[in-house]
C-alpha cells in the first residue's frame, strides 16, 4: 500500500475520498440509461460553472489534456483560415505543436516564458493579417504559473470579430472563467488539476455557432473530432467511442463537491492558500519567479539556492511526503522548482508543507 502524499504539484492533485469512492459503483455499460444520466449530468454542471449560456455545448473526451486541445484545434479551424497563437511557456508550445501537426497557417506571437503578453500586439496581428480568424492562447500557463489576459484578449476578439480558443486546463475550478463573459468561444479542461478530480478523461466547452458543421470542414482524425463528439452527446447523450466510464462518473462527483463547496468559495481557499505558501517561501528569503498580481492562485514556482541539489531536495521533501515539482526546462537548470496548491491542500496543510520546507532547507545547509 502506498503512504499517502501531499501532492503540492500541478496535477494529479490530492481528492477527496468522496470523490475516490465513486468509483467503487457496480459495474456498468456505458450503452445504457444509467451512464446517460450521469452523461448529461457532468455536461449540464460543466456548462454552468464555466458560465456558459444557451449557445454552448461540452463534451467529454476520454483522454488527457493535450487530447482535448487536439479534439478542439484539429475541427475548429477551417482550411482558408489563419490562426494567431500567443505563446510564453510549455503549454503555448504544446499547442503550437498540434496547429503545426495540422498544417495551419500560423502567426505566433512569441513571449519569453513568465513574460506578460502584450495587448498592442495582438492588435497589431489582428491588423495585419486579416485572414486570422482564430487566436489561440493558455489561460494558466502552468510552466510558469502566469494568468494570461484572456479577457481582455476576448474584448479584442469580440472587437475584431474573430474567435478565441483556450487552453483552460490548469484555470477551471481555481480562477474565475466565464466563456460568456469573456467571449471565449472554445475552451478545454481536465479534472486532475483545480477541479479536484482524477485523471484519465477531459472535456472540450464550446459555442456552438463557432464550431464549423461537418459539411464545411472535413474530418482531420477520427477519435478526436469535435464535431462527432457534439452530436453523439446531443441525439443520444453518448460518446462516439468507449468512454472511460469510471472516470466520467468520478468526474461527476468532483462537480458535485465543487458546487457544493462553490466556485466562489474555492477560488478564495486557493487564493488564501497561494498567499500563505508565498509569504512562508519570502519569509525563508527565496526568490519567486513572478509578482503576485499576474499569478495564478494555484502555483508558485520558486528558486532553490544555487549551491543546493534540486533533485535530492525534491527527493528529500517526497521523503517526507511532500511532492513538489522541478520546473520545465531552462527553469529547471535555473533551480526553479514548483508548488502547487491545487485540490484538497487546506491552510494547514500549507503550514505544515512550510514546516518541512525550512527543516529540509537546513538540513541541507541553507540558512535564510
Amino acid at each position: 500500500m502506498i503512504e499517502k502524499k501531499y501532492l503540492f504539484s500541478p496535477g494529479p492533485v490530492v481528492t477527496s475520498q468522496r470523490v475516490k469512492s465513486a468509483l467503487a459503483h457496480p459495474d456498468m455499460c456505458h450503452r445504457r440509461p444509467v451512464f446517460e444520466q450521469i452523461y448529461k449530468s457532468v455536461r449540464g454542471n460543466l456548462l454552468t460553472l464555466m458560465g456558459a449560456d444557451e449557445n454552448y455545448t461540452a463534451v467529454i473526451i476520454s483522454a488527457s489534456g493535450t487530447a482535448a486541445n487536439e479534439t478542439a484545434l484539429s475541427s475548429i479551424v477551417k482550411d482558408n483560415e489563419e490562426v494567431l497563437l500567443v505563446k510564453n511557456g510549455e503549454f503555448g508550445e504544446r499547442l503550437a505543436e498540434i496547429l503545426t501537426c495540422y498544417k495551419y497557417r500560423i502567426h505566433i506571437l512569441d513571449y519569453d516564458w513568465g513574460e506578460l503578453p502584450d495587448t498592442a500586439e495582438i492588435r497589431l496581428a489582428l491588423d495585419n493579417h486579416p485572414g486570422i480568424q482564430w487566436i489561440c492562447m493558455v489561460y494558466h500557463e502552468t510552466s510558469s504559473g502566469m494568468i494570461n489576459p484572456v479577457r481582455a484578449v476576448g474584448e479584442i476578439a469580440r472587437e475584431y470579430h474573430k474567435r478565441l480558443f483556450v487552453d483552460c486546463v490548469s484555470a477551471f475550478g481555481g480562477e474565475d472563467i466565464q466563456v460568456a463573459r469573456d467571449n471565449i468561444d472554445v475552451c478545454s479542461s481536465v479534472p486532475n488539476k483545480a477541479l479536484s478530480g482524477l485523471p484519465g478523461v477531459s472535456f472540450v466547452v464550446a459555442r456552438r455557432p463557432s464550431v464549423p458543421p461537418l459539411d464545411e470542414i472535413q474530418p482531420r482524425n477520427i477519435y478526436l473530432n469535435l464535431q462527432k463528439h457534439i452530436m453523439m452527446s446531443d441525439n443520444s447523450s453518448q460518446t462516439p467511442n468507449t468512454p472511460s466510464v469510471n472516470m466520467i462518473v468520478a468526474l461527476d462527483e468532483a462537480l458535485r463537491e465543487l458546487m457544493d463547496e462553490g466556485l466562489d468559495n474555492r477560488i478564495q481557499r486557493y487564493r488564501e492558500c497561494a498567499a500563505l505558501l508565498r509569504n512562508g517561501v519570502k519569509k525563508l528569503n527565496l526568490k519567486i519567479l513572478l509578482p503576485d498580481e499576474i499569478s495564478a492562485n494555484t502555483v508558485t514556482s520558486v528558486f532553490l539556492p544555487k549551491q543546493l541539489d534540486l533533485e535530492h531536495f525534491i527527493d528529500r521533501l517526497d521523503e517526507q511526503g511532500y511532492v513538489v515539482y522541478p520546473g520545465k526546462r531552462h527553469l529547471y537548470h535555473q533551480n526553479m522548482f514548483q508548488i502547487a496548491n491545487m485540490g484538497q491542500i487546506y491552510k494547514d496543510d500549507c503550514q505544515a508543507f512550510l514546516v518541512v520546507l525550512e527543516n529540509t532547507l537546513r538540513e541541507m545547509g541553507w540558512h535564510s
